[in-house]
């Protein structure tokens, strides 16, 4: 589909103009040579932790879309496609969230991703010994954060972590590994859970996101 790269202000008809006159050619290349809206108008320069995320957000408006919107990562561009009829407030609105989907999006591991990291934790905090043959996002897990099946070794974690921090999806990467070498929870289980350096500010991190009336921590984190 055909993209147009048009200016932001409303369109107004030629027949609205003093007289009914037709705008003049030099009127219409004024407007056709608009630039477009760039970040600073719609959406700040600043990622949540403060630094300049450099991006630009260019914004098309287009008379052949009536009421589907594309966005997409150009390089440092992050080009908004909408509705040429779509009011200026809606747009500052739909083109805010489609940038931070793609930055949430671009910042969440991905499976390949996540395997590489249990790995990294694996020869860090547990000499190598526990071995994942797959580690992997699951939309499936709605009452526990992390599963590991010991039979053949395979990990999920649910998508419902793709906004957590790092040290608390490093600590149930983690958790699960050990599940590898370790079936229950007992001493053993928490002695090499316990290796981990932010285990206090993890713990303290999932207790906060879990509401239950009763059950044990670790309930939470395994099938």
């Amino acid at each position: 589909m055909a993209r147009e790269n048009l200016w932001m202000g409303r369109r107004k008809p030629s027949n609205a103009r003093p007289g009914g006159a037709r705008p003049t050619r030099s009127g219409r290349a004024a407007r056709a040579t608009e630039p477009p809206l760039i970040q600073g108008d719609l959406f700040p320069r600043m990622g949540n932790d403060g630094r300049d995320i450099g991006l630009i957000i260019e914004v098309r408006r287009s008379t052949r879309r009536k009421k589907t919107i594309e966005a997409y990562r150009n390089g440092e561009k992050v080009i908004v496609s909408i509705p040429a009829r779509m009011s200026q407030r809606e747009a500052n609105q739909v083109v805010d969230e489609m940038v931070k989907k793609i930055l949430h999006d671009e910042s969440t591991p991905t499976n390949t991703q996540l395997f590489e990291r249990a790995q990294h934790l694996n020869k860090k905090y547990l000499d190598g010994k526990a071995v994942p043959v797959s580690v992997e996002w699951s939309s499936r897990m709605s009452r526990i954060w992390g599963a590991c099946t010991i039979e053949d070794k395979t990990i999920r974690i649910s998508d419902r972590l793709r906004d957590a921090p790092q040290y608390a999806l490093d600590y149930l990467l983690i958790h699960e590994l050990i599940h590898i070498l370790i079936p229950g929870h007992g001493a053993d289980f928490r002695a090499l859970l316990e290796r981990y350096p932010q285990l206090d500010r993890a713990e303290g991190y999932f207790e906060g996101r879990t509401h239950r009336p009763s059950g044990d921590f670790d309930q939470l984190f395994d099938e």
